[in-house]
């Protein structure tokens, strides 16, 4: 249905029936298309004889996308989400290779020395908690290990999963209300982790995360130590740098818009057979071999594929 407008001369205006698509009032949803096609059938069944005067009187349709641009933009914020999940886990990366691999203190007792205790409290309007400090410290390599293994892997495998089956489901709608309901449910899916930790997680951990100092990743005691006249040079040299620099180039933008093509081919290559006319259509669909579906296949479908039975349809030739 990628070609609707162009039909019923043009190329590519096939559909899995096998009839041309006409016009956009003959293309249904995938449920209405079956249940229609389904009931055509039964009927031809019941009546054998008269098969040639039900498919002539009944017309169950065909089946295809309504706008392709609008799946494009779903699958594009989409991306969004997915782009978002993927920094924090790469930030998680920086931190974990950045800290010293040594055990370092991560919370100290300490009340400012410019008075006496109770004074900075009445001044400062402080309680006895707000004298703790928390901070990223060093840490072990063992324990650097397990958070390895046991959270980024792990995260990382989740953020994969979540976006090749995301982009498959997405690509697999056809219907332009639906997918944007889709979109919104996946983007949903994506913010689970933060909900559980918000709903379920301690009051104490929600506070030291609240009051946790920042951790430097660049040093800045340089340019702490400039003179005034160093740091009015400084201001001078950036005021004059040229406006349209390359600071201004979205490159978040273009690497989701990048991403969302690059898994939008993906799934083309993966599940799609190219036609002679230019277009793309599915490859031959075959029934599930196992009731019960591969843990592995699910994670990794590249690697371990899910065994596939009997083929039951493939694409009618032009």
């Amino acid at each position: 249905g990628a070609n609707i407008e162009r039909c019923p001369e043009g190329p590519n205006c096939i559909g899995p029936s096998g009839t041309n698509y006409q016009d956009a009032g003959r293309m249904y949803s995938f449920s209405a298309w079956n249940t229609r096609t389904f009931a055509r059938d039964s009927l031809k069944a019941l009546f054998p004889e008269k098969a040639g005067e039900i498919d002539e009187k009944i017309d169950p349709g065909e089946y295809g996308l309504e706008n392709y641009w609008v799946r494009f933009v779903c699958v594009f914020i989409f991306m969004m989400s997915c782009m978002s999940d993927l920094r924090s886990t790469l930030d998680m990366i920086t931190i974990i290779f950045s800290v010293p691999t040594a055990a370092e203190p991560w919370m100290e007792y300490k009340v400012p020395d410019w008075d006496d205790k109770e004074v900075v409290k009445a001044q400062s309007d402080k309680e006895e908690i707000d004298f703790v400090r928390f901070m990223m410290a060093g840490m072990p390599l063992r324990w650097k290990l397990v958070n390895v293994f046991l959270i980024i892997i792990p995260k990382a495998l989740i953020w994969w999963t979540t976006l090749t089956n995301g982009t498959t489901f997405l690509m697999e709608t056809a219907g332009i209300e639906d997918v944007i309901v889709n979109v919104t449910a996946l983007t949903f899916i994506l913010n689970l982790d933060e909900m559980i930790f918000q709903l379920f997680s301690h009051k104490a951990a929600h506070h030291i995360l609240t009051k946790i100092e920042p951790f430097a990743l660049v040093d800045r005691s340089a340019a702490e130590e400039h003179t005034d006249d160093q740091s009015l040079t400084a201001l001078d040299e950036d005021r004059h740098r040229p406006f349209l620099g390359i600071n201004l180039i979205p490159v978040r933008m273009i690497l989701t818009l990048g991403l969302a093509a690059l898994f939008v081919a993906r799934y083309y290559w993966q599940f799609c057979d190219r036609t002679p006319l230019g277009g793309f259509v599915s490859k031959p669909m075959y029934i599930p071999k196992d009731q019960v579906y591969p843990l592995l296949a699910f994670f990794l479908p590249s690697v371990f594929p899910a065994p596939q039975g009997d083929q039951f349809w493939a694409m009618p030739h032009e």
